[in-house]
């Protein structure tokens, strides 16, 4: 029975939020990485940051949507990259080149 409530509630829940709930997930587990590998606590990365331990903390538990800009911060502080995004070149026809000219 409750493997069919959860199925039902999965079924219901809309694309994006399925997405947004795994990168948020996949994010959270790199800082966590990254704070593990340079034997750094959430309150050692609060100090560093000039943040209450509390904002860190709301960052790493999914209460807090994280920014761009917070992330870039992060990945600024901690020396490492946080997310990437693949770097594919769109080729363009000459016409299309003539125009960016």
């Amino acid at each position: 029975m409750r493997s069919e409530i959860a199925k039902k509630i999965q079924e219901e829940t809309p694309e994006e939020v399925r997405i947004f709930v795994r990168q948020y997930t996949d994010i959270v587990l790199r800082i966590n990485q990254i704070l593990q590998e340079k034997g750094y606590t959430q309150k050692d990365l609060a100090e560093r940051m000039n943040k209450k331990p509390s904002e860190i903390n709301k960052w790493l538990k999914g209460n807090h949507n994280l920014t761009l800009k917070t992330l870039a911060k992060l990945e600024a502080e901690l020396g490492e990259p946080i997310i990437s995004v693949p770097t594919t070149r769109v080729k363009r026809s000459a016409r299309d080149q003539k125009q960016v000219l």
